[in-house]
């Protein structure tokens, strides 16, 4: 609602504000931005213009207006978690995770069921050089929004980084079973069960995450061809590690001459 606004004013900027949205929906964000500019100076008290003009100025990668346009609807409208949010959101785009944080507990506390809010805050957190706050942010996120994928794929990375390999594992493997075609769970379910030393389960998630992601990065296959060659299957490791060097020889050199080292010692055994 334009709250108290004559009645041609209100008409205006409710104009403004539609043609903004259609035209943000279309990718046309500088026009959608003049048209939001409209809408919020024919009405300047409405929040939602000021949180719609945050959203499309982030779209410009202009960071900085928008989080002033958030702080501009939180002022309006101190009880919308989605100004929250998007604020934090941006203010981890502009590399300030500290002051992130604030704003997504609030999001959190306004809107629990809203995933991004945890998964945001769980990743300032991180970037705060805290990774015990972002594991506990992503189990109390779980225990509103149980088995969302997202939520345990990141709880399983950070329970990794702290070698916690059993629990990264039990999160991964949910998330895998949530979501089985999902390419970055397979990648970081495969790397914990290396972490942890067992290989032989890696080996196929490996093979899994490869195929999900049309190759994948290039590690992969160096560190499929390390568990092959652990659990003695030396023909697959060499194999593996020829298909590491083709994918690696031109981007780098380096990387691809130490597996060629690699290939040698195993055809020396």
């Amino acid at each position: 609602m334009w709250l108290m606004a004559p009645a041609g004013l209100a008409d205006e900027a409710d104009a403004h504000y539609r043609l903004a949205k259609t035209l943000r929906a279309e990718g046309r964000y500088e026009e959608a931005l003049a048209e939001i500019d409209l809408a919020v100076a024919a009405r300047p008290s409405y929040a939602q213009g000021h949180l719609t003009r945050g959203s499309i100025l982030r779209r410009l990668a202009r960071y900085d207006d928008a989080l002033r346009a958030f702080k501009s609807a939180i002022a309006l409208e101190p009880k919308d978690g989605r100004a929250y949010g998007l604020a934090g959101a941006v203010l981890l785009r502009l590399d300030r995770p500290k002051e992130a944080i604030k704003y997504l507990k609030t999001a959190t506390e306004l809107e629990p069921t809203h995933s991004n809010h945890w998964l945001n805050l769980g990743v300032a957190y991180r970037r705060s050089k805290n990774n015990e706050a972002a594991i506990a942010t992503y189990r109390r996120g779980l225990k509103v929004i149980p088995n969302d994928p997202r939520l345990l794929n990141n709880l399983g990375v950070a329970l990794r980084k702290e070698r916690r390999y059993d629990e990264a594992i039990q999160a991964l493997e949910q998330a895998l079973a949530v979501d089985p075609y999902d390419v970055e769970v397979a990648r970081n379910l495969a790397i914990a069960y290396r972490g942890a030393k067992r290989c032989k389960e890696a080996i196929p998630i490996y093979i899994k995450a490869l195929e999900l992601g049309d190759g994948g990065p290039p590690d992969l296959l160096f560190d499929l061809a390390s568990c092959y060659e652990k659990v003695g299957q030396t023909k697959m490791a060499i194999a593996t590690f020829e298909r590491y060097i083709k994918a690696t020889q031109e981007r780098d050199p380096e990387a691809a001459e130490r597996a060629r080292r690699a290939v040698q010692n195993l055809q020396r055994r």
